[in-house]
């Protein structure tokens, strides 16, 4: 099984190891549910101690009732003597005394005779006197697995050696299932027993998030998975790696099936559960994940107090939780086995009495939910499943809930031909249908299956009888099929503009759709043009929208030419006017240009911050998932020129947890791996750039999407050693189609290229040739002189230009690459200035390759960079993100709602929550605001 996602938990293993090590108490309690992980993460860490440590490991044993006592202590004492003998077990301990282990494990001798509580308390002190012993001698490491099936004797020995664990420099590791223990769980005093120990840390499992599954079923299946497959796996498995790949598995025609091992483990709960609890979770089962209180009581007809002593057993169980008015399964593959459990009629008839009570108090949910029962009883009830398909589509719209009405339009365009005269019981026509599930797609980020509908209501339209309904048709095709990086789409826009007229209101559209293609691919002078002819088209039919979005067009192109300042104004003007007319959709658009325009002219902050505004409005007006991830990756690029990494990570990471389209994908994988590669972890890197590459190569990307991969490419080979490789990733890089044509993008892979010796003559003639607009290609262009031309002046002006873009990793590489260039005239002095400023730059960024470059030309000089002590910098350790975290949470915010205001995942806010607690020493939020005031620590957020 692939393993993903757990570096995290590995490293804070590590370091519990090393205080181990060093003679600290400590044991480590991970928690999680089954098939989550916690034995593949113990695995993961035991192997790369690389015999630098003993491993003991023994595990719980459910063998229903009681289980065996001791069976973790047993098997872990089995392996023992298995590798020392009894006779080497036994020297070890002082005056080999070990009668009382052969209670546990008869070949190490008999047990003496005696009272039962003192040989109880001699085993106690047994155990614990082998495990000192054996930690002297080296450093150990006992595994005691799934201790929820732990018996008393178990729990008591484990709760001692625990609460002695400073006699024995041993890691202890405890690991337990979550999601077996109820609240009446025997294991439960335990637990909590064990929290209130110091050196115990807990260690939360969660499940994988979409791209760590998206991951993993890369490596189960050797190679880039089918997206509907791995979006099916990953909605199912909830991120369970066990269940990822048990669903990989077994796999059929219609998709991930659930094999019966799975099925076995997820029912073993409710086998065991009384007959009226049974009936109800399965009578719940059709409702969905989750089901109101009152609904169920309804279909199930049972009378309050039947129905609670029904529920409570399967709520003990963790079938069933508590979540606000109603219940969830605690899985859906649990709901979905019970379901899959139900016997065809059993399942109807369920279906049928929930949607019946719907209908008569259409309060105890949503229309989705009426359109799901009837949909799923559609063979009887067809004009029924139709009707409230319909009628939920709608509500959906208006939700904003975009996936969810494609789902309801889908349905009806299943059941158009089932029901006679459908499109008079639903006043619309199929064409109609088709093109609103064609936009409900488009807005739900389902590009490709928005492309499949354009293509069906294209061959059902003919071209000579509605020139404009198929020109309108095409110019959506041609920007479906540029969202996912197929060729043609610039061809589909010119066939659109060649079959609608210049007076038809449709023409300022698609010549503005055209102009701004031609402006991305990039075809400048055409793309003007257009965009002129698009304004004119657009004031002569009075289409307000239109002439934004080809005003913006015209002067996105100026502005790319290097005329930004002028330009600002025209764009403002367009954001507004869109703004007044509540186009959301064209305010995002001049947002997303601006901030485009804006970084590659070096104004970070303001880059910054037109990104944060299209994220807000992506997120007032529900369009979170398809337009959220480009302004996310706009803001991203920001934060990573500035130095905010941590920031620009977590950016990265929520804007991949959305499905954004395969171009931007990429492009955010791009990102993600430029962090990765300045922190040193070029395994990740590596891996961001294969799947980068995976994805580009099921599309036709343009030169200006691939050069950024491209130069992340070529820098990570020349980091791993692999300058051979590099050398040919550049030349191959060169020869892509109008290359001189993208200049932001080409400068940087000319500085990355300039490494590579053997191509320097090539590299400086196209550089003699490209043209330098702003400064960042100015600064670029600097550093491309000294890297190919190095002296101490030469670095130090590229330094300079980078300063003054606030730009600290370049400035620092720079600063490095000048020392060195001083030293090698003699000037050491000047060598130290610089190492000592490049060295603050790296540890700020945690950049790790920098700063061991910079020690080691520190080293060559005998220069010291510790840091001299002084004063706190009163911030008690809190990085710049959790201050932000902080004052949200200072504000009375939920975790869910500082994770919407700061772009990125509640499970990161969760972490962040976490290490404010740590670092201020505090039990809880209301205490850590409560610090935060007295310590004044929000005003260094102002």
């Amino acid at each position: 099984m692939a393993f993903v996602e757990r570096n995290r938990e590995l490293a804070e293993l590590r370091a519990a190891f090393d205080q181990a090590r060093d003679g600290m108490p400590v044991t480590v309690l991970i928690a999680g549910d089954a098939g989550v992980g916690k034995s593949r993460l113990i695995g993961e860490f035991t192997a790369t101690l690389s015999g630098a440590a003993r491993v003991l490991i023994g595990g719980c044993l459910d063998i229903g009732g009681d289980s065996l006592p001791f069976a973790p202590f047993t098997s872990a004492l089995r392996e023992l003597v298995g590798e020392l003998g009894p006779a080497g077990v036994r020297e070890r301990l002082p005056g080999a005394v070990t009668g009382e282990l052969g209670r546990l494990l008869p070949s190490l001798g008999p047990p003496p005779a005696g009272a039962a509580e003192l040989a109880r308390a001699r085993l106690f002190e047994q155990v614990l006197a082998l495990l000192q012993v054996l930690s002297e001698d080296r450093p150990l490491v006992l595994v005691v697995e799934d201790v929820h099936w732990a018996d008393r004797s178990t729990r008591d020995l484990l709760t001692f050696l625990i609460g002695n664990q400073h006699a024995a420099s041993a890691l202890l590791i405890v690991a337990t299932c979550r999601s077996d223990l109820d609240r009446a769980h025997a294991a439960r005093p335990l637990l909590a027993d064990l929290a209130r120990v110091a050196w115990v840390r807990r260690l939360d499992l969660g499940p994988l998030s979409r791209r760590g599954v998206m991951a993993q079923v890369r490596g189960l299946l050797g190679h880039e998975p089918d997206a509907e497959l791995a979006e099916a796996v990953h909605a199912r498995s909830e991120g369970n790696p066990l269940f990822v790949e048990a669903l990989l598995s077994c796999r059929d025609q219609r998709g991930p099936v659930v094999p019966q091992s799975i099925r076995d483990l997820l029912l073993a709960p409710m086998a065991r559960l009384p007959a009226p609890s049974q009936d109800v979770v399965r009578a719940a089962a059709p409702c969905g994940v989750h089901i109101g209180h009152e609904l169920l009581t309804t279909v199930i007809g049972l009378d309050e107090a039947a129905l609670s002593a029904a529920l409570r057993p399967a709520v003990a169980a963790n079938l069933l939780v508590v979540a606000g008015d109603g219940y969830m399964f605690r899985h859906a593959l649990i709901r979905e086995v019970v379901y899959d459990d139900l016997l065809p009629g059993e399942r109807a008839r369920l279906h049928v009495r929930y949607a019946e009570a719907l209908e008569r108090d259409p309060s105890l949910a949503a229309a989705g939910q009426l359109a799901a029962h009837w949909g799923a009883v559609a063979d009887k009830h067809p004009m029924r499943a139709l009707t409230t398909a319909w009628h939920a589509a709608a509500e959906a719209g208006r939700s904003l809930a975009y996936a969810e009405q494609l789902c309801m339009l889908t349905a009806v365009l299943r059941l158009w031909n089932r029901v006679p005269g459908a499109e008079e019981h639903l006043g619309v026509d199929h064409d109609a249908v088709l093109a609103d599930a064609t936009d409900a797609a488009a807005s739900a980020g389902d590009v490709a299956h928005a492309l499949t509908l354009i293509e069906t209501q294209l061959a059902e339209v003919d071209a000579d009888a509605e020139p404009v309904g198929v020109g309108r048709l095409l110019m959506r095709r041609g920007e479906l099929r540029h969202a996912l990086g197929q060729p043609g789409g610039v061809e589909d826009l010119r066939a659109a503009a060649a079959l609608i007229p210049e007076t038809h209101p449709a023409a300022s559209t698609v010549l503005g759709t055209l102009a701004h293609r031609l402006l991305t691919v990039p075809r400048e002078h055409e793309g003007r043009a257009v965009a002129e002819a698009a304004i004119a088209a657009a004031r002569r039919s009075g289409e307000v929208h239109a002439e934004v979005m080809a005003t913006a067009a015209l002067a996105y192109a100026y502005a790319r030419a290097g005329d930004l300042d002028a330009q600002l104004p025209a764009l403002a003007r367009a954001r507004a006017t869109a703004e007044r007319l509540g186009d959301d959709g064209a305010v995002l658009h001049v947002l997303r240009l601006e901030s485009d325009l804006l970084h590659g002219e070096g104004r970070y902050d303001a880059a910054a911050s037109a990104a944060r505004s299209g994220l807000a409005v992506c997120a007032a007006a529900g369009l979170a998932r398809t337009s959220g991830p480009v302004h996310a990756a706009n803001l991203a690029e920001s934060l990573i020129a500035v130095g905010s990494w941590d920031e620009a990570a977590e950016t990265v990471e929520h804007a991949l947890g959305h499905p954004p389209i395969p171009g931007l994908d990429a492009y955010l994988l791009v990102l993600d791996g430029t962090i990765r590669l300045a922190r040193g972890d070029l395994a990740e890197a590596g891996t961001a750039v294969a799947y980068a590459r995976e994805v580009f190569a099921r599309g036709y990307p343009d030169t200006q999407d691939l050069l950024p991969l491209a130069r992340l490419e070529v820098d990570l080979r020349l980091a791993e050693g692999r300058h051979a490789e590099a050398a040919a990733l550049v030349a191959e890089t060169l020869t892509l189609p109008d290359i001189e044509t993208s200049p932001r993008y080409l400068w940087p892979m000319l500085v990355s290229g300039a490494h590579v010796p053997e191509l320097l003559p090539r590299l400086r003639s196209l550089a003699g040739e490209l043209p330098v607009l702003g400064p960042v290609q100015r600064a670029h262009r600097l550093t491309f002189t000294a890297v190919s031309d190095p002296a101490p002046a030469a670095w130090d002006r590229a330094a300079e230009a980078w300063a003054e873009l606030g730009e600290p990793y370049p400035r620092a590489q720079a600063l490095l690459a000048a020392a060195s260039a001083a030293i090698e005239t003699g000037d050491h002095d000047t060598a130290a200035v610089r190492l000592r400023t490049a060295a603050a730059h790296a540890d700020r960024l945690s950049a790790t390759p920098l700063r061991a470059e910079i020690d080691r030309l520190a080293k060559a000089l005998r220069l010291s960079l510790t840091k001299p002590e002084g004063r706190p910098d009163g911030r008690h350790g809190l990085t710049d993100r959790e201050l932000e975290v902080l004052r949200l949470l200072a504000e009375g915010h939920t975790n869910r709602q500082i994770a919407a205001e700061l772009y990125i995942s509640a499970k990161t806010v969760s972490t962040h929550v976490s290490n404010i607690l740590t670092k201020l020493a505090v039990p809880g939020r209301v205490q850590a605001a409560t610090a935060a005031h007295r310590l004044n620590l929000l005003s260094t957020t102002d």
